[in-house]
């Protein structure tokens, strides 16, 4: 469900880190070659927690390595993880992002209800759409950006958001903005100490300085 090692991608440093609310848990990502000398991130949040959603999201990670065989589009990717989720969900979706992340640096990046990412300390403005599985023949927009020689590219499960302190106050979407420039462990940490009430994922991808800068 989620990778035990992530495969080295020359020009790139990737940083994940997971911390299910419960003994298994409703995240997932996953971290692919794209076959061009980049890479395909597809991060996601079933809805709920504990067995039903890590059993949902065994289905889903299926589904990713299956269509990824065949598609590196993140918009194509979603379409058609989408309708392989329709009448297996039980009444559950699933938000997920993908995107693809070139060698040169060009990002393509398609969202499906997912929380944005974050580029350096910006959140991204990205298009909105359904999560997967509610309805069949949704069809998803794609997002191209530039991720520079030394940029970060930061994706969070809403569980570093939502974390929640004792007199009620979420961590929220400032602090969280402001975190997604540190070490992916740093953020997972940070979130569990203010308050964990959801499970946490963070996945961050840089674009390598001194390799970009030779090629």
């Amino acid at each position: 469900i989620v990778p035990e090692q992530i495969e080295h991608i020359p020009g790139f440093t990737v940083e994940s880190a997971y911390q299910p609310a419960q003994q298994v848990g409703g995240d997932f990502f996953q971290i692919l070659p794209s076959g061009d000398g980049g890479l395909l991130v597809v991060v996601g949040d079933v809805a709920g927690k504990g067995l039903h959603a890590a059993m949902l999201v065994s289905v889903v990670v299926g589904v990713i390595r299956g269509v990824a065989g065949y598609t590196r589009e993140p918009a194509e990717l979603l379409a058609t993880l989408n309708e392989r989720l329709i009448g297996r969900t039980h009444g559950s979706f699933s938000t997920a992002l993908a995107a693809r992340i070139a060698a040169d640096g060009s990002v393509v990046i398609a969202n499906a209800g997912h929380l944005s990412p974050y580029l350096d300390g910006k959140e991204l403005e990205l298009a909105g759409a359904l999560p997967l599985g509610i309805v069949s023949g949704v069809s998803y927009e794609s997002t191209r950006l530039t991720l520079p020689p030394g940029s970060r590219l930061t994706f969070y499960s809403d569980g570093v958001i939502e974390a929640q302190n004792e007199f009620g106050e979420l961590l929220g979407f400032a602090r969280g903005r402001e975190l997604s420039t540190h070490p992916a462990a740093v953020i997972v940490k940070v979130a569990q100490r203010f308050g964990q009430t959801d499970d946490i994922t963070v996945v961050s991808v840089t674009r390598n300085l001194a390799i970009a800068s030779a090629a």
